[in-house]
């Protein structure tokens, strides 16, 4: 009997070193650890602007109301809504659209919580034409900018 517990015993001490040594980490030069780094390509971490909804009502044709749209940014590293953006980080360029061109005439944040979860920011965009709308197709690029710099952009299209 007392053989056989010391042959257990001696097996769950070679089982338990075994695992300890499988557990830790194998010891690695500083060249190594420089080539296992991935390289930080900007494209990676750049955020990403999300469409949530276009609406287009109650602007037409020949009037200047407001095209609404619904978009939040997202950190790429974070992978959480960037809150606390204002006018100054949004900006629209035209790309095909009729001769009126579209500016961003104001920005509405709207954000969100619930318990145990991350805040969510979603803006408003309110975008009206120079003079009035046209029929056709407006086709634009939202960019985000922060410090000047452009991060992030989304092309979409609306009818009016």
């Amino acid at each position: 009997m007392k053989k056989a517990k010391a042959l257990a015993f001696t097996l769950l001490l070679i089982l338990a070193v075994s695992m300890a040594n499988a557990a830790l980490p194998a010891a690695k030069s500083p060249s190594q650890i420089s080539t296992l780094r991935p390289s930080l390509n900007p494209q990676l971490l750049a955020p990403h602007i999300n469409i949530n909804l276009i609406k287009v009502a109650p602007a037409s044709p020949g009037n200047n109301k407001p095209v609404t749209i619904s978009v939040n940014v997202t950190s790429s590293a974070t992978q959480q809504d960037i809150c606390g953006l204002n006018a100054t980080n949004f900006k629209i360029d035209t790309l095909g659209l009729p001769p009126n061109t579209p500016f961003i005439k104001d920005v509405f944040p709207i954000s969100s919580v619930a318990i145990n979860q991350p805040m969510h920011c979603d803006y408003w965009l309110s975008i009206v034409p120079t003079t009035s709308w046209m029929t056709g197709i407006y086709t634009l690029k939202l960019d985000y900018i922060q410090g000047g710099q452009q991060l992030a952009n989304r092309t979409f299209s609306f009818r009016v």
